[in-house]
């Protein structure tokens, strides 16, 4: 099964490509650099988007295959799904500081915080304005592609590629630390249109086992000691 570790590390991928040209516009201010400024026009033009999308898996010996398939929508508001249909159901929503990642086949959903603190280090750039984050990337342009490299280790991808047709975004290209390239195509891709919010709910049945990771506050702690 398509784990859901590592489903969480594509799905911050692409999210960090949505989410994040709000801080690059802060870093564009103050360096002036021409390349975060294009790109980060292009992505801030985006309010919504909802697309189908196929995963590619391209080995390094050449082997090619369709990993998933499914639905993506996004509203910069702070609402993200991640909807896999194949090879088999998978979820990943994304609501202000909340995760949900729901597996049918499982029937298990598992909550928790959706933080910078505590997702891999690059997930930083998808909720925070800091332009510090950005002093970790390279970012270069060729050929209507934007390429985003991590300047040090401790990114769980090795390159990061964003390629758009007619101002389209068509294609997020990650290369992981096994020499993998991961390919994630758009199709039928629909740019701010209006998404309704029922769009963003999962229908999660009553006996589905709920895994709730987020911290307890103190008083919820001291009710159960008693």
């Amino acid at each position: 099964m398509f784990s859901s570790t590592r489903l969480k590390k594509f799905v911050f991928s692409i999210a960090l490509v949505l989410f994040a040209p709000l801080s690059w516009v802060a870093q564009t201010e103050d360096d002036a650099n021409p390349i975060q400024a294009a790109l980060s026009k292009k992505l801030l033009a985006i309010e919504t988007f909802q697309a189908k999308f196929s995963q590619l898996a391209i080995t390094q010996s050449g082997e090619t295959e369709v990993s998933q398939s499914g639905r993506i929508l996004f509203d910069r508001s702070g609402k993200f799904l991640w909807a896999v249909s194949q090879p088999f159901e998978q979820y990943v929503l994304v609501t202000d500081d909340t995760m949900r990642v729901y597996d049918p086949d499982l029937e298990q959903l598992t909550i928790s915080e959706f933080e910078s603190e505590s997702q891999a280090s690059f997930a930083s750039l998808i909720l925070t304005s800091s332009t510090e984050i950005l002093d970790d990337f390279y970012i270069e342009f060729e050929d209507n592609q934007y390429t985003l490299l991590p300047k040090s280790q401790g990114q769980d991808f090795v390159r990061l590629k964003i390629i758009f047709e007619d101002d389209t975004l068509s294609v997020i290209e990650i290369l992981d630390h096994f020499n993998t390239v991961n390919q994630f195509k758009f199709s039928n891709v629909e740019t701010n249109s209006p998404i309704d919010s029922e769009e963003f709910e999962l229908d999660i049945p009553e006996d589905t086992e709920i895994v709730d990771q987020r911290p307890k506050s103190t008083d919820e702690n001291t009710d159960q000691d008693e």
